[in-house]
């Protein structure tokens, strides 16, 4: 009977230290989706250029078209984001061993087995992580417009996945990291 309640016990406990929300979830699937999205156009001709064309005319008939960064196009950024959603595959959920906190944990990195696999438990998934490829098309879908701002700025930052996924889409709670402020010499109180 003693035995009984100790391992139910366990197993309650065992739950509970795998619990995490959809939200949490949806700030580290958004977190990777950067990341893959940084990556992938890392690995693009910073120089190259495209003409971008509408379907306009000037004043004698001729189409109207500028040059743009390719890695700054429209068509470019859509077309890698109707893509990235597969790297999900590579992922799956885990808990670090040390503090049990949630993570998203890429399985191969650089070619080789991601060093921090011996960091974390592996949480079983009855849906095998495919719920990761449904969370990143959700938060392409609902937050196109902020990815692709982001990505088309003039000056791509260093915090994107904090300027998508807390300022914008509200899904993770960091904050961008401030500057130190300059009393002019003055003592702090």
């Amino acid at each position: 009977m003693l035995t009984k309640a100790l391992l139910i016990c366990c197993l309650v406990a065992l739950a509970q230290g795998y619990s995490f929300t959809s939200k949490e979830v949806k700030c580290h699937v958004c977190k990777a989706v950067v990341t893959e999205l940084e990556e992938a156009i890392a690995k693009e001709d910073a120089n190259k250029k495209v003409d971008v064309s509408g379907f306009r005319l000037d004043a004698q008939g001729n189409s109207i078209s500028k040059r743009v960064l390719l890695i700054k196009s429209e068509m470019f950024l859509t077309e890698l984001m109707e893509k990235i959603c597969d790297k999900m595959d590579d992922y799956l959920k885990a808990t670090y061993k040390s503090n049990n906190k949630f993570t998203l944990l890429k399985m191969i990195v650089n070619g080789k087995m991601n060093p921090e696999s011996s960091l974390v438990d592996f949480v079983q998934d009855g849906d095998l992580n495919k719920s990761l490829g449904h969370f990143c098309n959700e938060i392409l879908e609902e937050h196109e417009e902020a990815f692709l701002n982001a990505f088309q700025a003039q000056e791509v930052g260093s915090d994107l996945d904090i300027k998508i996924c807390s300022e914008h889409a509200k899904y993770c709670d960091e904050a961008p990291v401030q500057e130190e402020y300059d009393f002019d010499g003055k003592e702090e109180l």
